[in-house]
Formats: structure tokens, sequence, C-alpha cells
């Protein structure tokens, strides 16, 4: 799947927390072992999950609350 910089996304909440829905505003890809969320990676516009690099995504839902999750977690077919 592919997903940008202001798509729409769909997130499972970690741990049962609900599913949220929002919008992303960054995608980050890990480049060194030890860094699961790509906190210390690349930042990039757009990402195709069938690479299945380690990374996340921020978010921002409708009611402007900013959240993070890991690609694992976008609902969709990964």
């Amino acid at each position: 799947m592919l997903i940008k910089i202001e798509d729409d996304v769909t997130v499972n909440g970690k741990f049962g927390a609900s599913t949220r829905y929002g919008k992303i505003t960054d995608i980050s890809i890990a480049t060194k072992t030890g860094d699961p969320a790509g906190e210390l990676g690349t930042q990039i516009s757009e990402y195709d999950t069938e690479l299945n690099y380690p990374g996340s995504i921020s978010y921002v839902t409708e009611n402007g609350d900013q959240y993070w999750a890991y690609f694992s977690q976008i609902q969709g077919d990964i």
C-alpha cells in the first residue's frame, strides 16, 4: 500500500485502544537497528509499505489531536 503525507489513515490502537482516524503529517523510515519507529532515520513524503522497512507515521485527527503509529498499526493491505 502506498501512503503519502496528507493521506487519510485508519490506525489500530495499541494495547486495546480504539481505532483512530486522521491525516498523515510525517513518515519516518528507520535507518539503524534499534530504531523501529525511525525517529533517528529519514523523513520521506511517500512510502510503499510492501518494502517492509521499519518506521512510523505521525498523524492528526479531525479534532486536532496528534499521534504517531508504527507502519504495522495502519489498517489496510499491509
